[in-house]
C-alpha cells in the first residue's frame, strides 16, 4: 500500500462520517417555514396577518379620549368598538368625524379609512346628550 491510497482512504471515510453527522443534525437548526393558523389567514389564495390590536381595556370616566400614531400599513380601516357598560349614553368618534351613540347595554363599532402615511387618530367616547360619566370596553383594531 502506498501512502496516497492510505490518505484517499482516510479522507473519503472522513468525509462520509462528516455528511452522515451533518444530515442527522440539520432538523435540529432547521427553522420551520410551515405557515401557523394562528398567525395567517388564507384568503383567495393570499396569506395576510390578522387584524392588528392598537388597544384594548375598560374605562369609567367623565370622557374616554386617546390617540395613536397609523399608518395603513397595518390595515386599510381603523375599528373602534365599545359595549357599553354605563347607565347614560355613550357616542364615540374616530378624529371628530365617524361617530356614532350607544344606550346602556349595547355595543358596536365605528371605523375609519387609514391613510398611507402615519397620522395621528384620535378616539373618543363621551356621555350624551346631558353628559355624566360613561362606563365602556373599548377595542381599537386595524384591519383590511
Amino acid at each position: 500500500m502506498n501512502l496516497k491510497s492510505v490518505f484517499k482512504g482516510v479522507v473519503s471515510s472522513t468525509l462520509a462520517v462528516v455528511l452522515i453527522t451533518g444530515v442527522g443534525t440539520l432538523p435540529t437548526f432547521a427553522q420551520s417555514t410551515e405557515s401557523s393558523s394562528e398567525n395567517y389567514v388564507t384568503e383567495s389564495g393570499v396569506i395576510k396577518p390578522f387584524d392588528m390590536d392598537v388597544s384594548s381595556g375598560s374605562y369609567s370616566g367623565t370622557g374616554f379620549s386617546t390617540s395613536y400614531k397609523l399608518s395603513s400599513a397595518n390595515g386599510k380601516n381603523v375599528n373602534f368598538w365599545i359595549n357599553n357598560t354605563g347607565d347614560v349614553s355613550v357616542k364615540i368618534t374616530i378624529n371628530g368625524g365617524s361617530e356614532a351613540t350607544f344606550a346602556p347595554g349595547k355595543s358596536g363599532h365605528i371605523f375609519a379609512p387609514v391613510g398611507h402615511f402615519a397620522s395621528e387618530y384620535k378616539f373618543k367616547a363621551s356621555a350624551t346628550p346631558n353628559g355624566g360619566d360613561i362606563s365602556i370596553d373599548y377595542k381599537i383594531a386595524q384591519r383590511d
